[in-house]
């Protein structure tokens, strides 16, 4: 026969009983939560990819010189290369720094010799990725100060997108003013204030060298207004004035080769495809980045008539 435990023994079973209830309880709301978490990770990746070709793999190549692309086929992330030190510009979407890791990586470069990451302006689709790249990397984080709290915010309360389009925040170390050039070694990138698509688009130059031809490398900051509110926005009252400024900019600036955060603003890949069949200078094209202001004027003025 059985004997019954004593008072104290069922005592003690009846608190593990509780005890047990109340751990499981935790367990599946931490679960929940967990799972909450990344389905909000994930719904805010996939509210920033707009174009399948933003997370399509893209195999890295050698643009001119010490510069390459090392991003997905629809959007610009370029790496710099110099002995002193390397630089990344842009992240793509929250989702893309694996990818633009593994191109890096197959070049033979690693991460920890990435010094900086320049961001072209904050929107989630070419800063998306850059906190996690900065993790990977050590790399500093560069941006234009005017841009510096809306990546901060990681997109959030964007004068034009409200919190439509958020990304993983980013905290810049260093600011830069218009018409500042930053030095590694013998490596110069100087930043072009092109405010207006956000308050700190940024247009970044620099100079690539084959042998002992150097050209004018640029990339465009871009110069759209997609849906944006342009007359009595309380959020950005100049903005009208800031796009102005920034179509004169990209006219005047010595530009021989175009890059940008959207390939298709400068014809990217019809460009690299006749390179590819055998035109070796068909990157190599001073009117493009005139010929985008002037495009990009002529689209913001038909859109600031309609919304007058």
């Amino acid at each position: 026969m059985t004997s019954w435990p004593s008072t104290k023994a069922r005592r003690v079973y009846a608190a593990l009983l509780v005890v047990g209830w109340q751990l499981s309880v935790a367990a599946f709301i931490a679960s929940g939560l967990i799972a909450q978490s990344v389905f909000a990770h994930t719904a805010n990746d996939a509210s920033c990819v707009n174009d399948p070709s933003w997370t399509a793999p893209q195999k890295p190549f050698r643009i001119y010189g010490n510069t390459w692309h090392v991003g997905p086929r629809g959007l610009g992330v370029f790496l710099i290369t110099a002995p002193t030190g390397n630089v990344l510009i842009d992240g793509g979407v929250p989702g893309n720094a694996p990818l633009i890791e593994a191109n890096i990586r197959s070049l033979g470069i690693k991460l920890r010799d990435i010094r900086w990451i320049l961001n072209s302006h904050a929107h989630c689709d070419h800063a998306g990725g850059i906190a996690q790249l900065a993790r990977a990397s050590g790399a500093q984080i560069i941006a234009s100060a005017a841009d510096t709290q809306l990546l901060a915010r990681g997109g959030r309360d964007d004068p034009q997108y409200s919190d439509r389009f958020p990304f993983p925040p980013v905290r810049v170390t260093r600011t830069v003013a218009d018409g500042e050039s930053l030095r590694l070694g013998d490596l110069v990138l100087t930043a072009h204030s092109t405010p207006g698509h956000t308050k700190g688009n940024t247009t970044w130059t620099w100079k690539s060298c084959e042998d002992t031809r150097c050209l004018h490398m640029v990339l465009v900051g871009s110069l759209s207004a997609p849906g944006y509110r342009l007359i009595a926005n309380p959020k950005y009252p100049d903005i009208v004035k800031d796009f102005e400024h920034g179509f004169a900019v990209v006219e005047a600036l010595p530009c021989e080769i175009a890059l940008a955060p959207h390939p298709g603003m400068v014809s990217f890949w019809q460009r690299v495809a006749k390179r590819d069949q055998g035109d070796a200078d068909a990157l190599m094209d001073s009117t493009v980045c005139r010929a985008y202001a002037k495009d990009a004027r002529e689209s913001f003025a038909k859109e600031l008539k309609k919304q007058q």
